[in-house]
C-alpha cells in the first residue's frame, strides 16, 4: 500500500513564498546597510586624517613664521627673549613634524616630511650663525647671513607645499577608491533588487497559474451556467481549496441541468402564454398612451390658447395700425415684422388645433356627404395658393356622388392632403394635382389624389406622428396622421404610394351613401373669392365699416375674460364697430355690471377663476336676464370642455375658438348683434 502525500494547499504555498521573499529582502537590506556603514567609516577616517594633516601643516608653517620674526628681531636688537622665542617655536615645529609619524603615509609623503625637517634645520643653522655674528659685534656679517636665512625659509615653505600637494594627490586616489566602492555597492544593490524583482515575478506567475487561472475557470463556468449552458463544468484543481469549490460547482451544475430538463415543458407553455399576454399588453399600452395624450392636450389647451390668442390679436392690431400709417417706416415694420409675427402666431394656433383634433374622439354624426361640394369647398381655400405658385389643380368628381362621412373632418382630410401635395411640388419639380373619384365593384368610393411631384421619401414613415420632410416653419408632421385617423372613424381606409410615372398617389376608400333629403346635408358651392376663404381679406373686413355704423344707435357689449391682454385686444378689435365696450375680469364682476347696465351682447370666456366661471354666468343670465340668453358669444380655448358640458346650451355658431383672427372675431360679433333676440 503506497503512502498518500498531503494535499497541497494555497495557504501553505503563499506562506512559504512570502517567507522566501521576506528573507531575501531582509538580507539585501542588511548587506546594503553594512556596506554603506563601512564606506561611511572609511570616508570619515580619511576626512579626519586629512584635516589633522592640514592642521599640523598650518601649525608648522605658523611656528616657522614666528621663528623668522624672532630671528629678525634678535638681529636688530639682540635680546635673550627673542632667542628663547626662536628656539621654543623651533621645538614646537619639530614636535608637530613628529606627529606625521603616527599617520599612514606613503613613502613619498614620508620623504617630504624629512625634507621639511631638513629645511627647518638648515634655517635654524643659518639663523644661529647669524646670531653668533651679531653677538660677536659683526652686524654687517649678520645681515649678510639674512639672505641665506631667507633662502632656507623659502625652501622650508616649498617643502611644506610639496608635502601638501603629495597628500592631496593621495587623497584623490582615496576618493577614486571610494567612488569605485560606491559604484560596486550600487551594482550589488541593483543586482539584489533585480533578484528580488525576479523572485516577485516568479511568485506572481505561480499565483496566476495556480490561483487566477482556476478562478477564471470557475468564473467562466459560472457565467456559462448563468447563460443557460448546463454543460459547463470546472476541471480538477491542484490546491485543495479550489478543488473543493470545483467539486461543489460541478455538483450544483448537475442539479441545475436535471431541474432544467424537468421544466422545459412547463416553460414552453408559459412562453406561449406570455407571448399572448405581451401582445395584449402592447395594445393596452398604446391605447393608454393615446388616452393620456388626449387628456394632457385637453388640459393644456386653455392655458396655451389664452396667451396665443393675445399674441395673435396684438400682432394683427399692430400690423393693421402700422399698415394704415402714412409713415413709410411704419408700413415697412408692418410688412417686415408685424406680418411675419401674425403668420407665426397663426401657425402655432393651427398646430395646437391639430394636436387637439388628433387627441379628441370623434363626436360628430356620420351621414351622407356630397363628395363634389365638400371637396370643392376644401380646395377653394387653396386655389389662390396653387395659382400663385403656378401649379394646376384639377377636380374630376361627379356632383351626384355621396359618401358616408362627417363633413368637417372630411374637409380637414382633403385640405391636409392638398397642402402636402402643393408643398412637395413647390419645393421640387411638379406641375399639377388631380383629384378624382370613382365607384368600384364592391360599392365603395375611391377618392384619389395624384400629383407629379417628387413622391414619398419613406412610405413606411409617412403616417407616423411628427414625421415630416418640410422645414420647421412649414409643417408639424401631423397632417397625414390626423387624416388617417379621421378616415378610420368614417369606416374607411387611406393608402399612400409612389406612382410609376413619378409623383405621389393617396387613395381614400370611403363607403358610398345615398343622397340626403333636402336640407339635411346639402351644402352651397363655396365661393373662392369670399373673405372667409381668403386670408388676405382679413384686414379689410376687420377695419371696414360695420352695419351698425350706418347711422344706427350705438350698441353695448360686455367682454368678460380673466386675461387682461385679451380684454384689451377685444376692446381694440371692437373700436371700429360703433359699439360701447364694457370690461369684466370674471363672472362676479360681470354679474355686478349686468345688474346695473343694459347690454346688447355678452362675450365671455368659458374657464375663469372665482365662484362664477363662464358656465355659471350663462346659467345666471338664463335665470335673471333671459332676454340675453340668445345674445351670448362664447370665446374659449377649451372646446373639449364645452362640447362635453350639456349645461352650457350654446349652439356652435355662437362659439369662437381661441386663438382667433380679427376677421373671425368681428364677423361673429356682427352676426350675433344682427341675430333676432
Amino acid at each position: 500500500m503506497g503512502l498518500s502525500l498531503p494535499r497541497r494547499t494555497l495557504r501553505r504555498t503563499l506562506f512559504f513564498s512570502g517567507l522566501l521573499i521576506l528573507t531575501t529582502a531582509v538580507a539585501v537590506m542588511l548587506g546594503a546597510v553594512s556596506l554603506a556603514m563601512s564606506q561611511r567609516d572609511a570616508i570619515e577616517r580619511d576626512s579626519d586624517a586629512f584635516m589633522d594633516e592640514q592642521r599640523i601643516a598650518d601649525q608648522i608653517v605658523a611656528f616657522n613664521y614666528e621663528q623668522q620674526l624672532a630671528a629678525y628681531r634678535f638681529l636688530q636688537r639682540p635680546d635673550t627673549l627673542y632667542l628663547v622665542a626662536f628656539r621654543t617655536r623651533g621645538e614646537q615645529a619639530y614636535r608637530e613634524m613628529r606627529g606625521y609619524l603616527f599617520h599612514e603615509l606613503s613613502v613619498d609623503a614620508r620623504l617630504q616630511v624629512e625634507s621639511i625637517k631638513e629645511a627647518q634645520q638648515q634655517f635654524e643653522v643659518a639663523a644661529e650663525r647669524a646670531f653668533d655674528l651679531a653677538r660677536n659685534g659683526e652686524p654687517e656679517a649678520a645681515q649678510r647671513r639674512l639672505a641665506g636665512m631667507d633662502e632656507r625659509a623659502a625652501a622650508f615653505d616649498s617643502a611644506v607645499r610639496q608635502f601638501l600637494l603629495a597628500r592631496s594627490l593621495q587623497r584623490d586616489v582615496f576618493r577614486r577608491e571610494h567612488e569605485q566602492l560606491a559604484r560596486r555597492f550600487q551594482i550589488a544593490l541593483m543586482i539584489a533588487v533585480l533578484a528580488l524583482f525576479l523572485l516577485v515575478i516568479l511568485l506572481v506567475g505561480v499565483l496566476r497559474r495556480r490561483v487566477i487561472v482556476p478562478l477564471d475557470h470557475l468564473v467562466t463556468a459560472a457565467r456559462r451556467l448563468g447563460e443557460g449552458d448546463t454543460t459547463a463544468r470546472v476541471p480538477s484543481q491542484l490546491f485543495a481549496e479550489f478543488d473543493d469549490v470545483a467539486t461543489g460547482f460541478n455538483q450544483m451544475a448537475d442539479r441545475v441541468q436535471a431541474s432544467r430538463d424537468k421544466d422545459v415543458a412547463q416553460n414552453q407553455e408559459l412562453r406561449n402564454a406570455m407571448e399572448h399576454l405581451r401582445a395584449t399588453q402592447e395594445e393596452l399600452v398604446q391605447h393608454e398612451k393615446l388616452s393620456a395624450m388626449g387628456q394632457m392636450l385637453a388640459g393644456l389647451a386653455h392655458e396655451l390658447n389664452n396667451p396665443l390668442a393675445g399674441v395673435l390679436g396684438m400682432s394683427e392690431i399692430l400690423r393693421d395700425e402700422l399698415a394704415a400709417s402714412r409713415d413709410d417706416g411704419a408700413r415697412r415694420l408692418a410688412r417686415d415684422l408685424a406680418a411675419p409675427l401674425t403668420s407665426e402666431a397663426a401657425r402655432a394656433r393651427d398646430l395646437v388645433r391639430s394636436l387637439l383634433s388628433f387627441a379628441r374622439k370623434s363626436g360628430g354624426t356620420l351621414g351622407p356627404v356630397p363628395l363634389f361640394a365638400t371637396t370643392k369647398l376644401a380646395i377653394g381655400l387653396r386655389s389662390a395658393a396653387f395659382a400663385s405658385a403656378g401649379k394646376k389643380l384639377v377636380l374630376d368628381i361627379a356632383p351626384t356622388l355621396y359618401v358616408e362621412a362627417e363633413t368637417q373632418k372630411l374637409q380637414h382630410v382633403i385640405v391636409n392632403i392638398v397642402n402636402n401635395a402643393l408643398d412637395a411640388m413647390t419645393s421640387d419639380h411638379g406641375t399639377s394635382l388631380r383629384i378624382s373619384a370613382s365607384v368600384v365593384a364592391s360599392g365603395s368610393v375611391h377618392l384619389v389624389f395624384d400629383d407629379d411631384g417628387p413622391g414619398f421619401a419613406d412610405l413606411r414613415a409617412a403616417f407616423e406622428p411628427f414625421y415630416t420632410t418640410k422645414p420647421a416653419e412649414r409643417g408639424t408632421g401631423l397632417g397625414l396622421t390626423i387624416a388617417q385617423k379621421f378616415v378610420h372613424e368614417f369606416g374607411g381606409s387611406l393608402f399612400a404610394e409612389n406612382r410609376v410615372s413619378g409623383g405621389a398617389r393617396i387613395t381614400i376608400v370611403l363607403r358610398r351613401a345615398t343622397a340626403a333629403t333636402k336640407g339635411e346635408s346639402e351644402m352651397p358651392t363655396p365661393d373662392p373669392e369670399s373673405p372667409s376663404s381668403n386670408v388676405e381679406a382679413v384686414a379689410e373686413v376687420a377695419t371696414g365699416p360695420s352695419a351698425a355704423s350706418n347711422g344706427a344707435a350705438r350698441r353695448r357689449i360686455l367682454v368678460v375674460d380673466d386675461e387682461p391682454s385679451l380684454r384689451q385686444i377685444q376692446r381694440r378689435l371692437l373700436q371700429h364697430e360703433n359699439v360701447d365696450v364694457l370690461l369684466a375680469a370674471d363672472g362676479e364682476e360681470a354679474r355686478e355690471i349686468l345688474a346695473v347696465e343694459m347690454v346688447d351682447l355678452v362675450i365671455s370666456d368659458l374657464r375663469m377663476p372665482g365662484a362664477t366661471d363662464g358656465r355659471g354666468l350663462i346659467a345666471w343670465i338664463a335665470e335673471h336676464q333671459p332676454h340675453l340668453s340668445q345674445r351670448i358669444l362664447i370665446v374659449t380655448g377649451d372646446l373639449n370642455g364645452l362640447s362635453t358640458d350639456s349645461a352650457t346650451d350654446v349652439p356652435p355658431e355662437r362659439v369662437l375658438s381661441k386663438p382667433f383672427t380679427r376677421q373671425e372675431y368681428v364677423s361673429r360679433v356682427r352676426a350675433a348683434l344682427e341675430r333676432d333676440p
